[in-house]
């Protein structure tokens, strides 16, 4: 026959339990759910007690403030609290890895990671960069090739590569100029002369006299050269 004391009661044979406590002050209590730990006594608990929570299937750890006794605890009352708590592996078996890790947080470029369970991380594929068979440049990508055009000198208009900067160039310059092409100066859009592949230099025939400048060269419209020089 069990005899029952309070809360506590003894079963005499060789089966059941040989106690029964459904409230102990420290080691360990199971309760159905966080809202039952939540509302236990404080007067039931103790600083380090460990509660496991059946329909969360995890276990939480208590801390215990007593008033005007606990350093940094201003409460005019006992009081408690509960944080999740997993107990160390003992290694061997496949089970998890020991340590104190709670949290595995994503940072710059990465995505991913987790407060519980297993967390993964993985690469933030930013602008311009793929992720196929490891990280690369994507060269193919519109951001790539918008930012080589924006930084380039000389952008293609129609059939033609053209520049608005203005260019210095500090050694040699060579420029080659293939079967029937010529190399041409504008002024604006206005021809001034022009060298072909034979090096011939091909003046712009002027409709009336320009400036005098001595050393000058022009041709006019009849195909007389006029050759500036001092008086």
């Amino acid at each position: 026959m069990p005899t029952t004391a309070g809360d506590i009661y003894v079963r005499s044979g060789d089966s059941g339990a040989f106690t029964a406590v459904e409230y102990v002050q420290g080691g360990w209590i199971t309760v159905d759910s966080g809202s039952t730990m939540r509302s236990l006594d404080e007067s039931r608990l103790k600083d380090g007690q460990v509660v496991y929570v059946r329909s969360e299937a995890q276990t939480y750890i208590t801390s215990k403030f007593i008033a005007f006794s606990t350093p940094g605890y201003n409460g005019f009352s006992n009081s408690a609290s509960f944080a999740e708590f997993n107990f160390p592996s003992t290694g061997g078996g496949g089970g998890g890895g020991s340590g104190d890790i709670t949290a595995v947080f994503a940072g710059d470029g990465l995505t991913g990671g987790a407060s519980s369970g297993n967390a993964t991380l993985e690469v933030d594929a930013g602008k311009g960069i793929s992720l196929t068979g490891g990280v690369t440049v994507n060269t193919a990508s519109s951001h790539f090739t918008n930012g080589v055009v924006d930084l380039a000198i000389f952008k293609q208009t129609g059939s033609v590569y053209s520049t608005n900067n203005n260019l210095a160039i500090t050694g040699s310059l060579s420029i080659e100029i293939s079967d029937s092409k010529t190399f041409t100066l504008f002024s604006a859009s206005r021809e001034l002369f022009k060298i072909d592949n034979e090096g011939i230099v091909i003046f712009t025939t002027q409709s009336s006299t320009p400036s005098a400048t001595v050393g000058g060269i022009y041709a006019d419209t009849s195909g007389s050269f006029y050759f500036g020089s001092v008086d």
